[in-house]
């Protein structure tokens, strides 16, 4: 969202920067699926979660009523909401110099800070879930170079399931970092099996579809001990980022600074419900 100096900025165009920057930089964040949870009027919110005979769960919200079918009793676990917030300030006289360009750019600075800090967390949700689960947590064959093998063999894992649990998974997330990218360009069978080719990577964008799995390549974190990884994720099943409050901003006026403050703030959580439902491939 572009701005001169003869412009203001206005509590609609930081809300908007923010909000825009912030919904679309998910990339982590796409392997969750959303619940709204503006209404519970609580720092928590309680999931009971019961197995019929086909291994899906009923999943119940905080102030509904916990499932009562079945032998054995719903497993309750709670999730407390944590609290994202950053600021900026601004300055009489980067105000009256008519400074509003940079302060533009600190704003959408603001926002992928931001962005990247939910990103983050959600990614730590990812990785807790895989250190978790013994059967899905690392494929591949872990010579620091992801290959098309790894992939197949990371979608083959996840579609089987655990031996002892009568439950399988669809990838339809394949997210890989910059060192495992660079690698599969190099692999002539991803090449032969995407559309991909060596075009120009943006954080975050979907790329093409490999083993009929969408892939996105991620430039900010290093999945596996050393790289060279990638996540397979059923978003279907794996988890939820719950919405305590909503992106929110305000301005404040810091009489005795002569400033005047922005802040963007929101509270989250996320947590895996299968951590069946997500494989890291390490290559």
């Amino acid at each position: 969202m572009a701005i001169t100096t003869r412009d203001v900025i206005t509590q609609d165009f930081v809300r908007d920067t923010v909000e825009e920057i912030v919904e679309e930089e998910l990339i982590y964040r796409q392997a969750f699926r959303e619940i709204d949870a503006s209404g519970i009027e609580s720092n928590s919110y309680t999931f009971y979660i019961e197995k019929n005979d086909m291994g899906r769960p009923s999943i119940v919200g905080e102030g509904e009523e916990a499932p009562r079918h079945g032998a054995q009793s719903p497993e309750e676990f709670t999730v407390q909401f944590d609290k994202f917030m950053g600021e900026l300030v601004m300055t009489m006289e980067a105000m009256e110099d008519g400074l509003m360009e940079m302060k533009a750019r600190e704003v959408e600075n603001l926002a992928r800070a931001m962005a990247e800090e939910l990103n983050e967390e959600a990614y730590d949700a990812i990785t807790t879930a895989v250190g978790a689960n013994a059967y899905t947590d690392v494929s591949g064959d872990n010579n620091n170079t992801l290959s098309f093998d790894d992939v197949i063999q990371g979608v083959k894992r996840l579609r089987k399931g655990p031996s002892d649990v009568d439950d399988t998974f669809e990838p339809d997330l394949m997210i890989v970092d910059v060192d495992g990218y660079t690698d599969l360009l190099t692999d002539d069978n991803f090449n032969r099996a995407t559309d991909a080719g060596d075009e120009v990577v943006r954080s975050g964008e979907i790329q093409g579809e490999v083993a009929g799995v969408p892939f996105v390549v991620d430039t900010t974190q290093q999945i596996g001990d050393d790289g060279h990884g990638a996540f397979l994720i059923d978003t279907s099943r794996f988890g939820y980022e719950l919405t305590r409050t909503s992106m929110t901003t305000r301005e404040y006026e810091e009489p005795e600074r002569q400033a005047e403050v922005v802040q963007a703030y929101c509270r989250k959580a996320w947590t895996a419900i299968f951590e069946n439902a997500v494989v890291e491939v390490d290559g």
